[in-house]
Order: C-alpha cells, then structure tokens, then sequence
C-alpha cells in the first residue's frame, strides 16, 4: 500500500471497550477536551472517538509513519478541517507535557490511548519489511527517513549483541543458534536482505523438534529485531514516565500490549504509580466474536487507568 492511499486495511481492536472507558469522563464535560490517539495507524479508534464525542472535544492523532497521518488527513477531513482532529508527525514517546502543550490550544488532555502493535497498513505493505509471510526488504522501520534497518543491524551487529538481543526482545531460546547461521551467513556475503530469506534461514537455525508449532520458527526473532529497529521499549517507557503526566485529574490512559514485555511494564506503571488507579484489574482481551472478525486480536492485552490525583 502506498503513502498516498487514503484507503485502510486495518482493524481497530478493542475499540468498544476503549471508545466507551476513554469517552466517558468527557460526555458531560462542558469545558473541551482532547483525547490523544498516540499510534494513530489506521484511524479506526481516532474516528471511534470522534463519532462518539459531543462535538466539542476533539482528538490529537499522533504517529511517527508519515504515511499513516496522509492516509488519515484524507479519510477524515471534514474532522480535519474543521479542527477536531489535529495530526501530528512525532515519536509518542517524545510528547511529554511541555512538548504536547503548544498544540491543546488550553484545552486538558482527558484521554489517552497506545496500540503498541503494528497497523495492519504496514503489515500488509510488503516494502516495509515487517512481516515475513510478504516478500520484502529488511527494513522494518516505522520512520524510514531516520535510524538504522533491519539489514544494517544485522550487516554491522556481533553475534554476542545479536543473540542478546533476539533472547531479550523475542525471548527466543535458541537465539545464539540463530545469531550464529545469521553471522556465518553474512562471512559468505550470503546475509539476507529479504524478510522472506531471513525467515528461511531462521527456520533453517532452529532444531526440527522447534518448528512446526502454532507459531513460525522465525515469529519472535522478527518480533525482536522490529522491537529493536524501532526501539519500542524505550518508547513505551517514555509514554509511562513523561506522556501519560499529560493527563489531567478524571482522565483515563488505554495501552494495548502484544507481548509479555509490554504487559509487564504497563501493569507495573499502573499499579504501582499512586497518580493512577486501575481501572480493570485484569487485562481486557478480545471476545469470542472479535477474534472470529480480526485473529490479530488473539494476543492483545488492553490496560486503563484512571488520573485520581496530580
């Protein structure tokens, strides 16, 4: 798919359940209000909101790949024009309260919502290089005008940072069996430059009694190297220190995680921070007939907190 397509594939998840717990506090506010959608992707909750909201309040929609804000800017332009919706082209870690000041035109922020998964735009965009069920470049960057690809980090890491690196962000045990054939393939100058060849070569690294599970023998050495290109953690961590302080008092934050290690550091944040309180104990999954309409619900863990205090 291209950038200029104002057309999605994507599918919203658990937008009900977090259109209904972000939209509440603002129904019988008076004063206007943002939400702010931090992964704006395809626009599916950002829309959501906008529908649901009384026309007053409005949504700040954030992502760092351009194309996802062209897309939407187009898709929802009367909302666009009329200055409902404001897009902005930014990490979402780096919108602490200062930096995300000179757009709230006074207005308090009294929601927030992160999809830390990747859009199903850029899944399906094979030049992208995220998914290894599409023939693509290595690329996996959510920005590809800054930072390192996928194949450059793989060209230039040792094999001791390479298998760190794929057992931390994939926990994937058989990590230094893959960073070896990944390191003893790019000796040959035979290192793969494809997502498809990669998968292959992983499949190749793991011990047959691995492969042919429910999931891909290469699923979670993508998994780390996209968390690693697109420094994901370092991101979500910002988001739980600085963005979320953005909040005001009665306003509710929604994340959405896809991994143990984002769950982790969300359920930490929420009930260890006195600012906040839990607003479900447990993590919020998709339903029986969502996981039917969109399987790339099935691993989705959805975490709100409530702002009680300043």
């Amino acid at each position: 798919m291209s950038d200029s397509s104002p057309t999605t594939v994507h599918v919203p998840i658990l937008r009900d359940a977090i259109v209904d717990a972000l939209v509440e506090p603002l129904l019988a506010r008076k004063e206007p209000a943002w939400i702010v959608d931090c992964t704006f992707g395809g626009g599916g909750h950002t829309s959501a909101f906008l529908e649901k909201l009384p026309k007053h309040h409005g949504v700040i929609g954030v992502d760092r790949d351009e194309g996802a804000l062209i897309r939407g800017k187009t898709r929802l332009a009367a909302d666009f024009a009329g200055g409902r919706l404001k897009l902005l082209h930014a990490r979402f870690g780096d919108l602490d309260p200062e930096t995300l000041a000179p757009h709230l035109d006074g207005r308090p922020v009294l929601g927030i919502l992160a999809d830390l998964g990747f859009s199903s735009d850029q899944l399906e965009d094979p030049e992208r290089g995220i998914s290894f069920l599409r023939e693509g470049p290595l690329d996996m960057r959510l920005d590809r005008s800054e930072g390192e690809s996928a194949y450059e980090y793989l060209r230039s890491a040792s094999e001791k940072n390479l298998a760190d690196m794929i057992y931390e962000l994939g926990e994937e045990h058989h990590s230094r069996r893959i960073a070896r054939f990944i390191v003893e393939a790019r000796a040959k100058g035979e290192l793969p430059a494809t997502t498809t060849a990669l998968a292959s070569l992983v499949e190749r690294a793991v011990p047959g009694a691995a492969r042919g599970g429910r999931i891909h023998a290469a699923t979670r050495t993508f998994q780390a190297l996209r968390i690693h290109v697109n420094q994901e953690l370092r991101e979500l961590d910002q988001l739980l220190d600085r963005v979320i302080l953005g909040l005001a008092v009665t306003g509710r934050a929604a994340i959405i995680s896809f991994h143990s290690l984002e769950d982790r550091r969300v359920k930490q944040k929420f009930r260890s921070d006195p600012a906040f309180e839990e607003f479900t104990r447990k993590p919020i999954e998709a339903d029986e007939a969502e996981l039917a309409a969109n399987p790339r619900a099935r691993s989705a863990k959805l975490r709100i907190a409530t702002r009680i205090s300043g």
